[in-house]
């Protein structure tokens, strides 16, 4: 029996019988999720939480929005639910209650924006493009909409839904090598971030655009943006992640030493463990490389943001689309 069946069966016995008794919110144990762009079989890791929260809060938020997706199946409880899944890794289980709402609901921009991150986590990037651009064109000339919140003992940040729309968006046209496309949808989660006035995403926007603008040859205007971006650590003082973006601003704009800014420490913030850490700067140190004209000397940086314990970080994908770009044939 699929997820899917289960959670279909799992609403029509919730139907008959009331409130369930011990329902299952997330599948046991381990599942096959996807393999990496060199064929390794990946799975889900559920014990890690990325720092987000404890396993008990965990176990009850999953839980009480398994139930209340059971009871009424809207946007709100199917991308609730969905990111919950995700965060413990069971990514192709999250895309199969988005499937099941967006039958419900074929026009809701907001989960076919959560599904296309989901695609992009599997590496389908080019199904995690075209689900974005369909929910782009539904949003289009529309207000901003923000994420609901989760409940009060759980971490949740009111989010601004396009924001992320079209920040993976570059992510998904990034891994695919289409980097004037990337830079595109950057420089539109960089609009909204600047009209919300929300320094840490507006900070992740100009280090993707950045990156994309230099990689597809625009370096006047991968420069300007850097000259132009003047936040400092006290302006980002309340993100709830690391500020890893933050660093490699300042490190390509030569205001970061090179040889100290690789860190495998976990900051204890939200996705921000061991790995996250090791993987993010390892990556920026591989793409300033590379922009530098060192090509090989970036393959080790790029091999160390790859060989991490976690699979699903933007840096470990977009590292195995440039391995499999820049070093075909090799294993990293």
């Amino acid at each position: 029996m699929t997820f899917k069946t289960l959670l279909l069966a799992g609403a029509t016995a919730l139907a008959l019988a009331g409130t369930p008794a011990g329902a299952q919110a997330i599948p046991d144990g381990e599942s096959y999720q996807t393999e990496s762009l060199f064929g390794e079989r990946l799975y889900t890791r559920s014990s890690a939480t990325m720092n987000l929260a404890e396993p008990g809060a965990f176990e009850r938020a999953t839980q009480e929005a398994y139930e209340a997706y059971q009871a009424e199946i809207t946007p709100d409880t199917a991308t609730w639910y969905g990111r919950l899944l995700s965060y413990q890794g069971y990514f192709r289980e999250a895309i199969e209650v988005y499937d099941a709402a967006i039958e419900l609901f074929p026009d809701n921009a907001k989960l076919r924006r959560h599904r296309a991150h989901r695609y992009f986590t599997l590496r389908n990037f080019e199904a995690s493009i075209e689900e974005g651009l369909r929910s782009a064109a539904l949003y289009e000339n529309m207000p901003l909409e923000r994420e609901r919140l989760g409940p009060d003992y759980f971490p949740s940040t009111p989010d601004v839904v396009q924001f992320y729309l079209y920040y993976h968006l570059g992510q998904a046209y990034f891994a695919s090598n289409q980097y004037s496309e990337a830079a595109h949808w950057f420089n539109r989660s960089h609009e909204v971030a600047l009209g919300v006035n929300d320094a840490v995403s507006i900070t992740a926007a100009v280090y993707w655009e950045y990156i994309s603008l230099a990689r597809a040859g625009d370096f006047f205007e991968a420069r300007e943006l850097l000259d132009n971006y003047t936040y400092s650590l006290e302006d980002l003082a309340d993100n709830i992640e690391s500020n890893f973006y933050f660093d490699g601003i300042q490190l390509f704009k030569g205001e970061r030493e090179f040889d100290t800014f690789f860190s495998d420490e976990d900051t204890g913030m939200a996705f921000s463990d061991a790995s996250a850490a090791a993987s993010s700067t390892a990556f920026t140190l591989a793409n300033y490389l590379l922009l530098q004209g060192h090509r090989e000397e970036a393959k080790e940086w790029y091999r160390r943001s790859i060989n991490v314990d976690g699979w699903s970080y933007f840096a470990r994908i977009q590292a195995e689309a440039d391995w499999a770009t820049l070093y075909p044939g090799e294993t990293p």
